[in-house]
Formats: C-alpha cells, structure tokens, sequence
C-alpha cells in the first residue's frame, strides 16, 4: 500500500530528529494532517544559520517544501540563494540530503581530521584550537604518506589486518562490547565498542572485529574513536557509507565518550532504507556504547549497565 505524504511527512520528521536532534524543531501538529506544519532548522557554525521550512499537504508527491532563511551572520547573497535553490523533492522525500549540504557547507565541526593537511585532529581538553604560538616542528610527519599508506598512524577498516600486534590483541579481546541487533527491511545493524588509549589499540579492535568472516562480509563497517589525553585524537571511516562516520564522531562528543572505539556493522538486505540508516546506525552505536559503560553519567543514567561484555 502506497504511503500517503503524511505518512511519509512523519517518517521524515522523526528521521530528522533522530539524527539532528534539538537542531531541528517541528511547529505544529504532528498528529493531525490538516494543521500548518513547519520545521525550524539550525545550522551551527559561525554563519549561525536558521531556516524555516514550510511542509505543503502536497510534498512530497507533487511539490517541494518552501524554505526561507530566517537568520545568518556573514552569508552572501549568493550563498543565501544557493541554499534555497538546492531544495528539490523529485518526488520523494528530500529534506535529509538538503540539510546535510547546507552543514557540510556553512556548519564548522571541529576540526576534520580528513580534510587537514595533517590528517590529525590535535585539539586541548578544552577543544582549543591550535593558535599558531607553538612549536611548528612538534609534528613532523610526510602527510601524504600519512594519507596514503595503511600501516601509518590513521585506522582504516580496509587496511587493519595488514599489521597484526597479537600481544595488544589478546589483551584487547575480552574488553569487546557487541551491542544488539538491529534489524530493517532486511538489513541488520550491528555496533560493537572498545575501550582504546592510543590509535593502535583501534588497529588492533579493527582487525578483531574482521577475524570474524560475518563482520567482514558486511556491506559497510563504519568506525569512530575518540581519545582524551594531554590532548584528543579522534577520527572516523564511513567505509563506503557516505555521511555515517562523521555522525558517529558526532554521537561520541555529545555523548561524551572518551577513550574508545566503536564500529556499526551494516548487512545490506537489498533494500534501500533512505535516511532511516542512520537512526540505525546511531541506534546500534549507543547500545554498543551503553552496553560497555563509555556513555558519561549523565548520558546513561537511566540505562541499566551490564554486568560484562556481550559475547558473539
């Protein structure tokens, strides 16, 4: 049975949510398809960019949704005109793949290890930023061997198990959270979690994970970790899956995880979710997280911790 648009409105709406959280807002009435419903949007970064945006009884089947740009700080008018111009349905759904251009646009994250000439992020417990007073020759590397070569100081999924350290391994192994299934459409999600304090200890959780020949048959097997010292290191890889290792960076800080590791597995069951993957994704990780006792108090005070790790 076809789904009408309120019913795909609605899927949307708490899609959105899931993922954005507080950063987008309904106005109206969810339950009752003839009130006027907007969504306030907010874009953070230093553009501090607020959108509304009107969602018409006919969207998505036959129009668009109308935006306008309510407050921003610095665009031009150009810039203003681009974002409206993007918003298109097509037919289906639309507002996910919207806001998340507009983010990876105007919204400053903290420091994107990918992006940066060092591909490190280096940030302070305070997350300062660097301010250029130090010591230029602290870090003295050849970035783009860094970038390039899978055995150098970045994990990646696709490369853990060229370099094998059995003595890591071994203490590692019974330290492995596996967070319950998840299961869509015939896709199942699935997030494991390790507590790390340096980058080989996520190699060495990496390569783990992939002795398992269901885990490493999976579509996608996207990481982030997080470690706090003198100073955080923390990275991701999608592998494949555009757009879910930055939002699995993002679960960690506002979570507050520190000094750990954590892979979502995807098993792809031939149909395509949309944007309902990432409330997958981000589902599996928190459990993953939760399960292991890495969520800051205040985070999972509500959430009963288990009394050890769950076992494959």
């Amino acid at each position: 049975m076809e789904q009408s648009n309120v019913e795909l409105q609605n899927e949307e709406i708490e899609v959105l949510q899931s993922i954005f959280e507080d950063d987008v807002q309904l106005h109206g009435d969810y339950d009752d398809p003839g009130s006027s419903r907007s969504l306030g949007i907010s874009i953070p970064g230093p553009h501090s960019i607020q959108l509304t945006v009107h969602l018409p009884s006919t969207y998505p089947s036959d129009d668009a949704p109308v935006a306008i740009i309510s407050e921003s700080f610095g665009l031009t008018n150009a810039q203003r005109d681009a974002i409206l111009g993007d918003l298109r349905a097509n037919g289906q759904v639309c507002l996910y793949e919207w806001i998340e251009n507009v983010r990876e646009k105007y919204a400053t994250s903290e420091y994107d290890p990918a992006s940066d000439l060092a591909s490190l992020e280096l940030n302070d417990k305070d997350d300062d930023q660097y301010d250029g007073d130090g010591d230029a020759g602290a870090l003295a590397f050849d970035p783009e061997a860094f970038r390039n070569d899978a055995l150098t100081l970045r994990p990646r999924v696709r490369g853990a198990q060229l370099l094998r350290d059995a003595a890591r391994e071994q203490r590692l192994r019974p330290l492995i959270f596996h967070g319950a299934t998840i299961t869509d459409r015939k896709s199942t999600f699935q997030g494991h979690a390790c507590p790390v304090t340096c980058v080989e200890d996520v190699r060495a959780f990496l390569a783990l994970l992939l002795d398992d020949r269901k885990i490493a048959r999976a579509i996608h097997n996207m990481l982030a970790y997080r470690i706090v010292g003198d100073f955080v290191v923390k990275d991701n890889d999608e592998d494949g899956e555009d757009g879910a290792g930055s939002k699995l960076s993002h679960l960690l800080e506002l979570t507050r995880a520190a000094n750990v590791a954590v892979v979502v597995t995807r098993w792809f069951g031939g149909v395509l979710l949309g944007p309902d993957r990432f409330k997958h994704i981000n589902a599996a990780a928190r459990q993953a997280l939760e399960d292991g006792g890495f969520l800051a108090a205040s985070e999972s005070a509500n959430h009963k911790r288990p009394r050890g790790p769950r076992k494959q």
